[in-house]
């Protein structure tokens, strides 16, 4: 098998994307893995044996048409079998359009989905501490369904000969094996991802001051004026802990210098990368308007952690988009003040300058969503496994169930993140409060054991979820299936319903038993994808369902005195059947159209046959 796989970017993204490469290779062990990568990203890639080429997009493809066109043909002639393309943008495309490759993988997106094979969802929130930068590549994979346990650490490699050129390098600067060494990420990749540089030497002051260690700067030749300035406006003490000019002759020797320090501190960027590939600790400073959410990889709290902003003054960022933030950003950094984080990084530092051991890669940890979602449940063993899975993301499961007599129960018991919880059912509303009422989490996702989430709609959950601006309650259109088939017309084309909330803002009204009423104290948005509604499995459920929700819409027209007459028990049925019907345009759903509007106008008239027995056995209720 030959593959090729693309990331035309830099250096934090190159040493990202080949975590593919290398789970390629434990996969496919005799398989010939290709990376096309720009000529600059080399170093980060040297000693890695998951890759056996490196194709170069180099200034003379930047600049020439006729050069790229040639390239991609070069390409096509290596006849691959497999291309993933975790790049996605016009300068990959024309690679892709032209390789013949038999399968090509890349992320979803519009407008340029033909181009590939496999198109694969572009997540917008992790699942775990890994980070969005991880886990989106890692997603790449997914089609192939490689039977393996999948790597997500990038990895360095270094000779013995370039660490013992480092090792000299330091003791020539007075520095031994026995000292601890940190390494300042001083400069961004530009002003707009720069600590301003006042500050940075605040806080480079407060590290020599709390601990002894000796301080390197990394920074380009041509970033010189920079580190001067920040040099300089350190204290003399802090001076004479800094080796100013310890620096690697090329992007290896920055490498091989990294591999002797202890930890990194400073701003987001390809040190940070290249250190975390090395397994060392860092601690990162984001500008305010880069996504912690992507490049946070890995952060546990201990060995690598990170600060933003957004996490002291969140009011900052309130209606602004990416493009917003970053004209300003200037204005926004002069909020960034040392004294917001020193707290933490001087805990960072307590951690990790007095650890002995060797690190081992950081645990990846499950991202805590605050978010319960409940489930009440009577003999669903069809559906409740295949829910349970779909709800993953939630911090928090919990199934209320009525003592159901088929597997049920059971089924709830082996999944090892749902609770049960056995309650007697009275009526839907009752039991949908009890739930609430169990759950432990600002906000609540209720679904029924026949509905199911899309990775579209997850995704959209989880945003609304951690938006501090989100509404107090959110309604969900719902796509209804009969027998696994889509439901277009019949009334459900507009079926709406609430399922996300915040536990403190909503309640289910107690006069409802059944299509439940749920009150709201605040705003209420709409959700833009659908939930699917797996409800019409055969006739003979359905049928049965439609019966018992008329029974109880009658015990609420009991309880309202309502006193039926010929027109509730023949004309609103034959109204309901001919209103969804042709109206509603059920007519167009063939036999599936016909099927639903009877049952639901049998509802109707089950609804008024009830209360007239009731009426009849009891007599009506007397007036408060």
């Amino acid at each position: 098998m030959k593959i090729l796989v693309i990331q035309q970017k830099m250096i934090g993204d190159v040493l990202a994307t080949s975590i593919i490469c290398n789970n390629l290779r434990t996969a496919y062990p005799d398989a010939q893995i290709d990376y096309l990568v720009y000529e600059t990203t080399i170093p980060v890639l040297e000693g890695n044996k998951s890759i056996d080429n490196l194709i170069l997009f180099t200034d003379k493809h930047r600049k020439s048409t006729v050069e790229t066109l040639k390239l991609a043909f070069e390409i096509r002639r290596e006849k691959y079998d497999l291309l993933i393309d975790a790049y996605s943008k016009l300068e990959s495309w024309l690679f892709v359009l032209i390789s013949g490759a038999e399968k090509r993988i890349s992320y979803k997106k519009q407008a340029r989905n033909f181009l590939y094979t496999d198109n694969i969802p572009f997540a917008k929130f992790p699942d775990t501490n890994m980070g969005l930068a991880i886990e989106r590549r890692l997603s790449l994979l997914k089609p192939l369904n490689l039977a393996i346990k999948l790597d997500p650490y990038p990895k360095l490699f270094l000779s013995k000969e370039e660490k013992k050129a480092a090792a000299e390098l330091l003791e020539s600067f007075g520095i031994f094996k026995d000292q601890k060494t940190i390494m300042i990420s001083l400069l961004g990749s530009d002003n707009l991802k720069t600590y301003p540089l006042e500050y940075m030497s605040v806080l480079i002051d407060h590290i020599a001051d709390q601990f002894e260690a000796t301080i390197l700067f990394n920074y380009f030749p041509k970033q010189l004026l920079e580190a001067t300035t920040v040099f300089d406006s350190c204290s003399k003490n802090t001076q004479e802990k800094i080796k100013f000019n310890l620096l690697g002759s090329d992007l290896r020797g920055f490498i091989a210098i990294m591999n002797a320090c202890d930890l990194i501190i400073g701003n987001d960027g390809g040190a940070i990368n290249i250190a975390k590939a090395l397994n060392k600790p860092s601690f990162i400073i984001f500008s305010p308007w880069i996504e912690k959410k992507i490049w946070s990889t890995f952060e546990d709290g201990v060995h690598h952690y990170s600060v933003h902003l957004i996490d002291f003054s969140p009011e900052l960022f309130e209606n602004f988009s990416e493009k917003e933030l970053k004209i300003k950003t200037p204005e926004l950094y002069s909020h960034f003040k040392p004294e917001l984080f020193t707290a933490e990084l001087t805990r960072f530092l307590q951690q990790n300058l007095n650890c002995t051991s060797s690190l081992n890669f950081p645990e990846i940890i499950p991202v805590k969503l605050p978010l319960s979602a409940l489930i009440i449940t009577y003999n669903e063993e069809k559906h409740i496994e295949k829910v349970l899975e779909n709800l993953d993301f939630a911090d928090e499961i919990i199934v209320v169930d009525s003592y159901s007599s088929d597997k049920t129960e059971s089924i709830i018991r082996g999944n090892k993140r749902a609770k049960l919880i056995q309650h007697p059912f009275v009526d839907y509303s009752s039991q949908r409060n009890f739930a609430i009422d169990c759950a432990s989490n600002p906000w609540i996702l209720f679904l029924d054991a026949d509905e199911l989430i899309t990775p579209e709609l997850k995704a959209e959950i989880i945003e609304t979820v951690l938006n501090k601006n989100s509404s107090s309650a959110y309604l969900f259109y719902r796509t209804f299936m009969f027998k696994n088939v889509k439901l277009n017309f019949s009334g459900w084309q507009t079926d709406k319903i609430f399922r996300l909330f915040k536990k403190d803002k909503a309640r289910y009204v107690t006069e409802r038993l059944v299509h439940e009423k749920l009150t709201v104290n605040g705003t209420i948005g709409k959700l833009k994808n659908k939930l699917i509604h797996f409800s019409f499995s055969d006739y003979q459920s359905y049928k049965n369902k439609m019966i018992c929700y008329g029974k109880f819409k009658a015990e609420e027209a009991y309880l309202k005195n309502t006193k039926p007459n010929f027109l509730h028990l023949y004309l609103h049925p034959c109204y309901t059947f001919l209103y969804q019907y042709f109206i509603r345009l059920g007519i167009l759903d063939g036999r599936k159209g016909i099927i639903i509007c009877y049952l639901n106008a049998l509802s109707v008239w089950v609804r008024f046959r009830e209360l007239k027995n009731k009426i009849s056995n009891t007599g009506l209720l007397p007036k408060l």
